[in-house]
């Protein structure tokens, strides 16, 4: 499997204005080609911080996270070049970005087909993730 194919990122976001900058920031630039923030119609300046880091924004009409994470798919699928790998990341800082080689390495080194994160395995902080 070739280490240089594109990885596209798409953050679905609502009312993440005081994380997005950090999130962007955080994000290991040299491996990625795009980076899409889809804004579920935010009332905040959640897609104003975005676009000044550098991201696309794009705007679900339709709120839900469903509904975002489809209109960034819909929006990388009306580029030039087709995406190879796409990684959903939050945009509450929640899911770390710096851990993104992490995980697509199993896609450039084995050639899986998709890789799923979890906050449940693992180490985690004290009264973290909680049952509700």
């Amino acid at each position: 499997m070739s280490d240089d194919r594109p990885i596209d990122v798409i953050i679905p976001a609502f009312n993440e204005e005081a994380s997005i900058g950090k999130v962007l920031a955080d994000l290991p630039g040299a491996l990625v080609r795009h980076i899409i923030v889809v804004d579920n119609n935010s009332t905040d300046r959640t897609a104003r911080v975005a676009a000044a880091a550098g991201a696309t924004v794009v705007t679900a009409r339709r709120r839900g996270y469903g509904s975002a994470c489809l209109a960034g798919i819909a929006s990388l699928a009306r580029l030039e070049q087709a995406p190879h790998i796409v990684v959903f990341l939050d945009a509450d800082y929640s899911d770390h970005p710096d851990e993104l080689p992490r995980l697509v390495e199993p896609l450039r080194r084995d050639g899986v087909d998709r890789v799923v994160g979890s906050r449940v395995l693992g180490r985690r902080e004290p009264g973290a993730l909680l049952p509700q």
